[in-house]
């Protein structure tokens, strides 16, 4: 539609195909995965946003969902085995397998005919640690090639610090101890090993030859303490910068972690690059 705007303007939605919003579940190493579904209106079949949170999931960016919603995606949000009740444990090396068997029920006939979706047009928009799942992800799907990267993690960049500083390791454990109470997991500490042990394959700057060919837009926040942008933004796109890649978009915003103060900011910068992207 010429100039329509999904940030403030409502959709003329179909009587047939309406806009809605579904619960939506898959399978993940034999546990039940829950998630919404947003539909957007028409027969479809639509393009399809796998938007993934952080940790623990408190934010969920539903704002945004709606959002892309308009914008004529199916946006589908899960949570993660082990949280927001989600079966099994919760690990971080999960979120990475829970999202590879997302994209496989994306891709399902179930997933054409229920939800009206076009599994060969799955776009990642992942948050925080959802972030460094969106693009970790991705190095094994040379078909998903659009991705954002908004306030993300690189876990393994991370991993590295504080494996050699065990004082920022126990500072770090304690800090995210408030969130464990929405995650079950025995620790705090043991997420953080998982990182340690796990720095050289999850750090995205070791698989930079992979992501210089994707289309990434990556959006950070200039005072955000849980990702700071001198770990985790800026050695990134550096690292993009010197391997060639073309298809690179960088904002930083003047905000905090959760973009609290910017969420239409942010909804702007990607609902613009939604518009320009290509399969």
């Amino acid at each position: 539609m010429q100039n329509f705007d999904p940030i403030t303007q409502e959709v003329l939605n179909d009587p047939e195909y309406p806009a809605t919003l579904v619960p939506a579940t898959f399978q993940s190493n034999g546990c039940k995965i829950l998630g919404t579904m947003f539909m957007a209106s028409g027969k479809g079949p639509h393009p399809v946003i796998l938007l993934l949170h952080g940790f623990p999931g408190n934010e969920v960016n539903y704002d945004l969902a709606h959002i892309f919603r308009r914008q004529g995606f199916n946006v589908f949000v899960f949570h993660y085995r082990g949280s927001w009740g989600s079966e099994g444990n919760y690990l971080w090396k999960q979120t990475i397998e829970d999202t590879a068997e997302a994209i496989k029920f994306l891709k399902s006939d179930l997933a054409k005919e229920k939800y009206r979706i076009d599994g060969n047009k799955i776009i990642l928009v992942g948050y925080s640690m959802g972030g460094f799942a969106a693009l970790y992800s991705s190095i094994s799907h040379d078909e998903i090639k659009n991705i954002t990267f908004l306030a993300g993690f690189n876990a393994g960049l991370f991993g590295e610090i504080i494996g050699n500083n065990k004082g920022l390791f126990q500072y770090s454990a304690n800090t995210i101890l408030p969130s464990m109470d929405f995650v079950k997991c025995e620790s705090a500490e043991i997420l953080l090993t998982e990182m340690v042990d796990n720095q050289a394959e999850w750090n995205l700057i070791n698989h930079i030859e992979k992501l210089s060919q994707k289309n990434l837009l990556i959006i950070s926040a200039l005072n955000d303490s849980t990702a700071p942008i001198e770990i985790h933004h800026k050695p990134l796109v550096g690292a993009l910068k010197l391997a060639g890649a073309k298809n690179v978009e960088e904002h930083i915003l003047e905000t905090s972690h959760s973009f609290s103060d910017k969420r239409l900011a942010i909804a702007k910068i990607i609902c613009t690059w939604l518009d320009k992207i290509k399969f």
